[in-house]
């Protein structure tokens, strides 16, 4: 299975956890998922047409309780100084982590 460098942006005011594949694409296209609380980016190229990879993916993720809706991608995403994950590992290790802050924060 191949893995993914990825880094994260997190905007705790409106809940909104974005994981970007890297290197970074230059223009990405949302695909809804999971009702459209997900959305799926998409690399597209220069013409506008997907490239086949996945850019990122974001969503409201400390609310977020659906990850089985998530199809199992076949890749691992690794963050910075952390072992490689599946997508819904990595997501619930992340939740957790930006719970345990959120709460730390009130």
């Amino acid at each position: 299975m191949a893995t993914v460098a990825a880094t994260v942006e997190w905007t705790a005011e409106i809940d909104r956890y974005v994981l970007w594949a890297e290197p970074p694409a230059a223009r990405v296209a949302p695909e809804p998922v999971a009702d459209g609380v997900v959305l799926l980016l998409l690399e597209l190229d220069d013409q506008g047409r997907e490239t086949g990879r996945i850019a990122g993916l974001a969503l409201p993720l400390l609310e977020f309780d659906r990850r089985q809706e998530l199809s199992a991608l076949d890749v691992l995403w690794r963050l910075p100084g952390q072992e490689p994950l599946p997508l819904r590992e990595l997501l619930q290790r992340e939740q957790r982590r930006l719970r345990a802050q959120a709460g730390a924060a009130l």
